[in-house]
């Protein structure tokens, strides 16, 4: 068992066999080596998570298990031998991803102004890849391929409808939004 802070870890979507079916799920990469979920903890409850950890460990002692500091919290996470990593812009369920951005702690949507038109309930592109970046932890250039996808199958457009999403001072909105 190794307690590791976030900036160690990779994280990613992984495939792995759940009883005879193939699952997608948040996992992270540590060495070559992808691991699935299993607790979270507040920071404050770290010696319950090594606890947990322990005791799975004795329940398995040939199963690899990680602690991930990050934050306020701490989270275990289990050595998956048969899991695979899967490219994590398709893999994202796009309906919960644009419900978490339209909710209240996710992309700034607001009436903005350019050349003196007013465009409401909108939002700027590159905020949309600073949140997708912290949100879904992954590289700038693969949270614009995200915002394209969302774009692409019709969750978001350009207030203008031009076709490309953009890290840059653009103004989109959720077609829920459209005026």
């Amino acid at each position: 068992m190794l307690i590791l802070p976030a900036e160690q870890v990779t994280y990613c979507f992984v495939s792995s066999r759940v009883d005879k079916a193939r699952v997608q799920r948040p996992g992270l990469e540590y060495q070559g080596r992808f691991y699935l979920k299993d607790a979270t903890y507040p920071q404050h409850d770290k010696q319950e998570a090594v606890q947990q950890a322990r005791q799975k460990l004795l329940a398995n002692p040939d199963q690899a298990l990680l602690l991930v500091e990050e934050g306020d919290t701490i989270t275990l996470w289990h050595y998956a031998r048969k899991a695979q990593k899967v490219s994590s812009i398709f893999a994202i369920d796009l309906k919960q991803l644009a419900a978490a951005m339209a909710a209240g702690d996710g992309v700034a949507i607001k009436s903005r102004q350019f050349r003196l038109k007013t465009y409401p309930n909108c939002f700027i592109g590159s905020e949309a890849v600073d949140w997708l970046v912290d949100y879904l932890r992954m590289p700038r250039q693969d949270a614009v391929r995200v915002g394209q996808r969302l774009m692409s199958e019709n969750w978001i457009h350009h207030v203008a409808n031009e076709s490309t999403f953009q890290d840059d001072f653009f103004f989109y909105r959720f077609r829920q939004d459209q005026p």
